[in-house]
């Protein structure tokens, strides 16, 4: 098994190495190792591709997020981040607002 894989990109391929590697039985241990670092990986603020900045007045509120986990995770956000409801910032963050929602609704959406 390679030691380069994309992000995300290919993490079923890598379980799958993973599993198979190990005569079909991959330590526990050894996937909440992944789980963790991913997770990880996906909660840290430097680490992301869109700003959704949700709300109205006073009551705003900006979200960090993956564009590759809402595009996997919600068939809104597949189009809603494939096509012109959005626009990217100059280092290429894609920028998205929704003022027709509470922050505290979209953060339970994002759960």
């Amino acid at each position: 098994m390679s030691g380069c894989f994309s992000p995300l990109e290919n993490l079923n391929l890598l379980i799958n190495n993973l599993i198979s590697s190990n005569n079909n039985v991959l330590p526990l241990k050894y996937i909440n190792k992944l789980i963790n670092d991913l997770t990880k990986s996906l909660s840290e603020s430097n680490f992301y591709d869109v700003e959704i900045k949700v709300g109205v007045n006073e009551n705003i509120k900006i979200f960090k997020a993956h564009s590759i986990i809402l595009e996997a995770r919600s068939s809104y956000f597949k189009v809603a981040l494939s096509n012109n409801w959005v626009k990217r910032s100059d280092n290429g963050i894609i920028l998205f607002e929704k003022e027709n929602i509470s922050p505290k609704i979209f953060e339970l959406l994002l759960m």
